[in-house]
């Protein structure tokens, strides 16, 4: 069995010891797994080349760890099994898409408003300050801002790189917040993350995080939310308003720092075995 493990070049160079995992996970489960470049990949005609190279044979599958959803569909399109599914990808990398999913069934989320630099203003005044601002593709805390007045709001615009993005309330719990991890549907973890001199707790922003353990509620609004799409590897990432979760974003390539610093819990190679039971049965 043969599959790709695609990553945008820039991404593999700093992930390199993480794909060596999924290497050496699929030695061990008698499998080859191949590093494909997103760069290298070109289409023509219904086509698909690798390095100026027609591709002949598909792969047996693709671990995309490059979040372009249209991409992932552009192979699924032609008969490839993709590793998540172009549809999370879609949504999990668009948290407009995802908030608004949410809130259709009825999984509670922070009070947004989404916006664009036109009606920005008009958002935040709806909204109260201070609020947070953030894009709707943004990852890894990148370009997330907490504004306390409607003057710093009006400063931050004409610089800020996104066309559209989201306008929110801060939660009672800032700096806190909880990653879920989830295979193949089924919930393997929770690390609950946790930073004193920021709100934004991210892991790679000098976070620090333990393992949780989720109250039977707890467990069953973030069930609901795997309900809602076929996860094979995803994160799912939860705030802490008043004593209640709210879903906050879908991490679609997600990373596993968490899981590899803090718990015995080898998630690549969990992974492949999983990828592999689904080809075989």
């Amino acid at each position: 069995m043969e599959g790709w493990l695609v990553y945008r070049r820039k991404d593999a160079e700093r992930n390199s010891h993480y794909i060596a995992f999924y290497k050496e996970a699929g030695e061990r489960h008698g499998v080859s797994v191949l590093l494909r470049y997103l760069e290298d990949f070109s289409s023509e005609q219904g086509t698909l080349s690798y390095a100026g190279e027609r591709i002949d044979k598909k792969p047996d599958f693709v671990i995309m760890r490059a979040d372009v959803p249209p991409f992932s569909e552009q192979l699924e399109g032609l008969g490839y099994r993709v590793f998540n599914n172009a549809y999370l990808s879609c949504v999990a990398n668009d948290k407009e898409k995802t908030l608004r999913l949410a809130s259709a069934h009825g999984i509670p989320v922070p009070k947004t408003r989404f916006a664009s630099r036109e009606d920005a203003v008009e958002k935040a005044r709806e909204l109260g300050f201070p609020l947070v601002i953030k894009p709707p593709d943004g990852h890894g805390g990148m370009d997330v801002y907490m504004l306390q007045t409607e003057a710093e709001l009006l400063a931050l615009l004409p610089g800020y790189a996104h066309k559209r993005f989201l306008l929110q309330q801060p939660v009672s719990e800032l700096g806190k917040d909880l990653r879920v991890y989830v295979l193949g549907g089924r919930i393997v973890a929770a690390m609950l993350r946790v930073r004193e001199d920021d709100f934004r707790s991210n892991y790679c922003l000098g976070g620090d995080a333990r393992p949780y353990a989720l109250s039977e509620a707890e467990r069953q609004l973030v069930e609901q939310v795997i309900g809602l799409f076929c996860v094979d590897y995803a994160g799912f990432d939860f705030m802490f308003d008043e004593g209640r979760m709210l879903l906050n974003e879908i991490e679609d390539v997600v990373g596993a720092r968490m899981l590899y610093h803090l718990t015995d819990i080898d998630i690549v190679d969990r992974y492949i075995a999983y990828i592999k039971d689904c080809l075989t049965h």
